[in-house]
């Protein structure tokens, strides 16, 4: 009989407040957080001293999900260009999700406006991370400038999120993908 190996208490933490905080906000209290997760006070203060510290360590453990996702998407065997386009198919299907609720990291950026809060640090590491990611891609593409068409591509994956949420509609990431190929072409991609 195979055993299932339980998490340990601190990534059970984060596990279930990541879910709790992309669905229900940032402001959710730990009275409600303790609740539904079915640890005590004391446990969750253990592991994080402040909500503060909480929402930084789940904001990481969405962004590690969130590349496991976009990266799932990218073909193996395909062109450099697909493999950027295929960003766009992973997108599309995670906005056909019941669960889609938008972007993590701009639903926490609105909801902690101030930005000396922790959790800024995490989402602009986030945003970092993933221009970089898409650069390194848009290298393999052959484009002269990565970096600038990083941007390009990523603006286009935040507009078909914010599209997709308000319209309740995961064709948004077909457009941003048409959009992405024309970028691509003009930019010498291949």
């Amino acid at each position: 009989m195979e055993r299932r190996v339980r998490p340990n208490k601190r990534d059970l933490i984060v596990d279930e407040a990541s879910r709790l905080f992309y669905e229900r906000g940032t402001g959710l209290g730990v009275d409600t957080l303790v609740d539904e997760i079915g640890v005590a006070k004391m446990t969750l203060y253990k592991h994080f001293p402040t909500k503060d510290e909480l929402i930084v360590a789940c904001l990481r453990h969405i962004d590690t999900r969130y590349r496991a996702r976009l990266r799932g998407g990218l073909a193996d065997d395909g062109s450099a260009t697909d493999k950027v386009l295929g960003i766009f198919d992973s997108l599309r299907e995670w906005f056909a999700t019941p669960s889609f609720r938008g972007c993590a990291f701009v639903n926490a950026t609105v909801e902690l406006a101030d930005p000396q809060h922790p959790a800024h640090a995490a989402i602009l590491e986030y945003k970092t991370d993933t221009r970089a990611w898409i650069a390194e891609l848009l290298t393999e593409c052959g484009l002269v400038a990565p970096q600038f068409v990083a941007r390009q591509i990523v603006q286009l994956m935040e507009g078909a999120i914010t599209t997709a949420l308000l319209e309740q509609d995961p064709a948004a990431a077909a457009v941003a993908r048409a959009s992405a190929a024309q970028i691509l072409a003009a930019n010498g991609g291949t």
